[in-house]
């Protein structure tokens, strides 16, 4: 349910010093907006103790401030040169070190208490604008699950009540809704009353619309399936629409990221050396676009798109099993601090550990991240033990190699569940539309088909038969997969069970929903192809001109590079070809990784997917400097 929580301690003390006496509580309008952002972050603890936190760390962290001034000034005075500046008041001059000390400390301190205030009050609108993006996100999956239950002639009390009870699948949509809940069941609120709150409260513009529109219908008498069904349709066109936008944004970034981070670093790069080597030039220049302007240019278009990029949920739900769910205690923040479960969780936590010593190999699969825990050190101690530059490449092989492999296991496992799942939806729904029972349907989809879903399917057959409640056969299916998508189709099935609904047409309207999704997947991939192909072309154009700077115009350079001084006299340019190469390489060995991830996240909304375009890269970049340069 809505989280909850009792003041702490500092909270206590911060208000008894602060909030009483500036008398925050007096102070409402002055908050009103600040208010409103606690609410909407669904952050449980009134503003004045808020802003009394605030201010008492901020005041704080000023002490602190002033103590590293005092510092800062003593190593500031230790290293000044001596004032002899005629301007300056004797007065000054004769008590400059306490000055100094003096504006320092508290120029730091200010600093350090403004900061600290800025965090603490900005983080409310923040954790808003997170949960915003995430009900946004997750609210037409939610207004499927309402219309699916809806047909099974479920009330909308109970339709909300269903969806509060799934945080685990719904997020941040369910925890809006476990809102409305809480305040009927615990302060007395009719429906109306609780949606109207939740529609003042909620960050999410989307959740306002569907809310009055919902609101709307209620008042009216009207038809609530159908109300769901239309909302239901104009989400799927919206997700169209925004998804046609997406890529025409793509097409603008990629274009721009193969003018700023691709051609002008390289044109930058030819007229320094050429400069380098009439004697003009800056080695200090070339460190710059090579170590800052191309990883820290790339990194932040990847990391604008990554943000732009329509994605589902990271974190796969575990989904209860029925017969575990009346036995789940919720324990209390003092149970949670006490000795006997602390040693529970060491317990939990060595146990898991011990697992996945003994399968890393699975552990790997479930979580790809986890081979940096083996091939990290091994990079490391490979680099060190060489000691030399040239070793740098294959470090990075070694650490990106299993990543990769791993990763992309686990993503072509995911996208053949997602690509089978509206199939065998649809099969599901066509056996049970002629009668048959669901564990007779399942029996029969089993063997229509192999690998994937349906050996899990085969799997939950098994349990079925060996007496496992229908609903708890469906999480366990559910979670030996871990697809996200395919965890809410469950879920939804669960709950339309629960209450008796009609299962065909859950089926069926589940079945839409994934087909849907995968369409727009398809086209989304097809569409972003032609970005993958504009980021491989652009990286080719890059070493094919570094190739063409070693072979023909750098050398040329080399031996006729001369330059003029002021007085008459010629001397050859000072620029070193061993330390150009090296600079070179590494430049080009970082173009060739963040392409790679560039390319990964264009083409299929993932950093990690790069990685296989990046080793690809880095594979040619090894053979151009190793056999032909």
């Amino acid at each position: 349910m809505v989280e909850t929580r009792t003041k702490t301690k500092v909270e206590k003390l911060a208000y008894s010093l602060i909030g009483r006496r500036l008398k925050l509580r007096e102070k409402k309008e002055k908050y009103e907006e600040f208010e409103k952002w606690l609410k909407s972050a669904r952050m449980p603890v009134s503003y004045d103790m808020y802003i009394s936190t605030a201010i008492f760390f901020s005041i704080i962290s000023g002490f602190v401030g002033i103590f590293i001034g005092f510092l800062f000034s003593q190593f500031v005075i230790r290293v000044r040169p001596a004032i002899k500046y005629p301007q300056v008041p004797p007065l000054l001059v004769q008590h400059g070190e306490f000055v100094v000390t003096f504006v320092l400390s508290i120029i730091v301190a200010a600093v350090a208490g403004g900061i600290v205030y800025a965090l603490f009050y900005s983080y409310p609108k923040i954790k808003a604008d997170e949960r915003r993006r995430e009900i946004n996100r997750m609210l037409p999956h939610a207004i499927n699950f309402m219309y699916a239950l809806s047909r099974g002639n479920a009330n909308i009390i109970e339709i909300i009540k269903s969806l509060a009870k799934h945080e685990e699948t719904y997020g941040e949509v369910a925890k809006e809704f476990q809102f409305v809940v809480r305040n009927m069941e615990f302060f007395g609120l009719d429906l109306r009353s609780a949606l109207l709150e939740l529609q003042e409260t909620t960050p999410s513009d989307a959740l306002k619309e569907f809310i009055s529109g919902l609101l709307t219908t209620i008042d009216s008498g009207g038809d609530i399936a159908l109300f769901l069904a239309e909302k239901s349709e104009q989400h799927r066109e919206k997700a169209r629409i925004e998804q046609k936008g997406f890529l025409e944004t793509l097409s603008l970034l990629a274009e721009t990221y193969v003018t700023v981070i691709v051609a002008m670093p390289l044109f930058m790069l030819i007229v320094e050396v050429i400069m380098l080597a009439m004697g003009t030039g800056s080695m200090r220049m070339v460190y710059s676009i090579a170590y800052l302007m191309l990883p820290v240019g790339s990194a932040m278009f990847i990391a604008i798109i990554h943000m732009i990029t329509p994605s589902d949920v990271k974190r796969v739900p575990i989904l209860k099993e029925e017969h575990f769910e009346e036995s789940d205690v919720r324990l209390s923040e003092e149970d949670k601090r006490s000795e006997v479960y602390k040693r529970y969780m060491r317990a939990k936590r060595w146990h898991a550990f011990r697992e996945a010593l003994k399968n890393p190999v699975r552990s790997m699969r479930e979580n790809p991240l986890n081979t940096l825990y083996l091939t990290v050190p091994i990079a490391l101690a490979y680099v060190i033990f060489s000691a030399s530059t040239s070793a740098i490449i294959p470090a990075i092989f070694i650490v990106f190699l299993p990543l990769s492999i791993f990763h992309e296991m686990k993503r072509r496992y995911e996208n053949k569940i997602k690509k089978q799942t509206p199939d065998f939806l649809k099969e599901l729904a066509g056996t049970t539309a002629t009668g048959a029972t669901l564990q007779q349907s399942i029996d029969i989809i089993s063997k229509a088909g192999s690998g994937g879903i349906y050996k899990e399917v085969e799997r939950m057959k098994r349990d079925i038969e060996w007496g496992t409640e229908i609903v708890d056969a469906f999480a366990r299916f559910a979670n030996r997969i871990k697809v996200a998508s395919l965890s809410r189709v469950v879920t939804l099935l669960m709950e339309t069970i629960k209450i008796g609904g009609d299962i065909t047409e859950a089926l069926y309207l589940s079945a839409k929903d994934s087909d849907i999704e995968r369409t727009l997947s398809k086209e989304r991939m097809v569409n972003m192809l032609i970005y993958v192909i504009i980021i491989y072309i652009a990286f080719f154009v890059f070493i094919g001109i570094i190739y063409m700077l070693f072979k023909d115009l750098l050398p040329a350079l080399l031996e006729t590079g001369v330059t003029s001084t002021v007085g008459g006299v010629f001397q050859r340019a000072a620029i070193s070809r061993e330390e150009i190469t090296s600079v070179l390489t590494q430049a080009t060995t970082l173009q060739a990784i963040f392409a790679g991830l560039m390319a990964g996240q264009m083409g299929e909304g993932d950093i990690l997917a790069g990685l296989k375009h990046s080793l690809i890269m880095l594979v040619i970049v090894w053979v151009m400097f190793t056999f032909f340069i």
